[in-house]
């Protein structure tokens, strides 16, 4: 990113990245090492900078506070014993959102739809919708990929 784009998106993210509750997603691991916070700063980033990079002019602070809580929903998912988990997390997500960070609606749809395919009948429906799905799963795959690419500490 641009200097000036990178200080428009900490400015943009700052009321939630400061926030404890949001802090704790860094006591959950999401894909490999990363953990949940990690993780879902590096969507942002993603989405923001496709946004930019696309000129598709999405709403930047909706779609990073959506981004940022797109994966809220506190608590570890391989421990949890969820076999479904992907499949219900965003709605949970979406409703911890609600409840703690009165999202607008079109957050919550964003939020909401961020598992499609897999959650079929929950389309995106707005340009933020569309670009948090792509960086989620974008997101995911570097992070899945680099985890298995980085050497183990029980390889030596």
């Amino acid at each position: 990113m641009k200097p000036h784009e990178e200080a428009r998106f900490w400015e943009l993210s700052k009321d939630l990245t400061e926030d404890i509750r949001i802090r704790r997603m860094s006591e959950y691991i999401q894909h490999g090492s990363t953990t949940t916070y990690d993780h879902v700063l590096r969507v942002a980033r993603t989405a923001y900078r496709l946004n930019h990079f696309l000129h598709l002019k999405a709403d930047d602070h909706a779609l990073i506070r959506a981004s940022i809580l797109h994966d809220y929903y506190l608590y570890d998912w391989h421990k949890k014993g969820d076999r479904l988990h992907g499949y219900h997390h965003a709605r949970i997500a979406a409703d911890n959102a609600r409840r703690d960070f009165a999202i607008s609606p079109a957050e919550q749809a964003m939020i909401q739809s961020h598992m499609w395919p897999l959650n079929l009948f929950s389309v995106p429906v707005s340009r933020g919708g569309w670009l948090l799905t792509i960086a989620d799963k974008i997101a995911s795959a570097q992070e899945t990929v680099m985890d298995r690419l980085r050497p183990s500490a029980d390889a030596s």
